[in-house]
């Protein structure tokens, strides 16, 4: 498939996951959040993606949190000082500018006009960004280090689009790669028709496959030259995909549409740029070792 690397992504370092949904830093006892070390890649058994010619850049991938989800009864554990925006916001900036990072792929920003484009900036980052769609308060940047790399290209996806290929099924029949979603996911329970509003306040009928596709999901995908002797381009790419654990078949759905938009925007990258582009994928796929939408990512 792509020549890409799916996955929380360590390029030149070794730096190891911290969910930042699952920690919040508190500056009232602990003034500077400490940042995990980098170290090179050969030294810590992960393949590198250097080429013969000499090429090499830091990309980190990262579920911050939205503000407007550090809610007390998802982190009950978390003292509620270290919920508080003005805190929160802090230990976030100090850490990402720890990371010292050419690539960021941010996802759950909900404060990118108000906090995290300008504060960013300030500390070398240029940045392009998606919301999510309808009135969700968040979406997934990438933030760049424009004295390092250039931005050439840029792309966003729109994950509701998928519901226009369901739309009419009179005129166009339901991709048969998507089959589940004509009768929902096996998980969940049967509705009997009846008109309902999941968990993420979307009404009708939930084994409706226009229904289940309409998540407002988003991702966004860039093209940049490294300013350095090789010129090589990147493509990088950073999402979230679906949260329930229950919807498989939507993850699914997306996953496919998510390498089917990039493999596009490569050989268009690769034809107006004449270039080989490598293609690196950050995000947030709500998927686990084992699955069958982590398996499919890694395909």
């Amino acid at each position: 498939m792509l020549n890409s690397f799916i996955g929380t992504l360590k390029v030149a370092s070794s730096l190891p996951r911290l969910p930042l949904r699952r920690y919040s830093f508190c500056l009232s006892t602990m003034t500077t959040p400490s940042c995990p070390e980098f170290k090179p890649v050969e030294h810590s058994g992960i393949a590198s993606i250097s080429k013969p010619d000499g090429f090499k850049f830091r990309l980190v991938s990262y579920n911050i949190l939205a503000q407007a989800y550090a809610k007390s009864e998802q982190f009950p554990h978390s003292p509620s000082p270290c919920r508080k925006w003005k805190t929160r916001s802090q230990a976030i900036l100090n850490l990402l500018k720890g990371l010292e990072a050419d690539f960021l792929c941010l996802q759950e920003v909900d404060e990118y006009d108000s906090f995290y484009k300008g504060n960013l900036e300030s500390h070398g980052y240029a940045s392009v960004y998606i919301r999510r769609s309808r009135k969700k308060p968040d979406g997934c940047g990438i933030f760049y280090k424009h004295k390092n790399v250039e931005l050439i290209l840029e792309e966003k996806i729109e994950y509701n689009d998928l519901v226009i290929s369901v739309q009419d099924e009179t005129t166009a029949p339901l991709d048969t790669d998507n089959d589940a979603l004509a009768v929902g996911n096996e998980d969940t329970e049967q509705q009997d028709g009846l008109t309902q509003k999941d968990n993420d306040g979307h009404c009708g009928d939930p084994n409706d496959p226009r229904v289940r596709l309409k998540r407002d999901c988003v991702g966004i995908m860039a093209a940049f030259k490294l300013k350095d002797p090789s010129q090589h381009v990147v493509i990088v790419a950073n999402t979230h995909l679906y949260w329930d654990p229950n919807w498989a078949d939507v993850k699914l759905a997306q996953a496919k549409y998510l390498l089917a938009r990039l493999a596009q925007f490569k050989i268009l990258v690769s034809h107006k740029f004449e270039c080989s582009p490598s293609v690196i994928v950050g995000g947030d796929f709500n998927s686990t070792p084992g699955d069958k939408r982590g398996a499919f990512l890694r395909s």
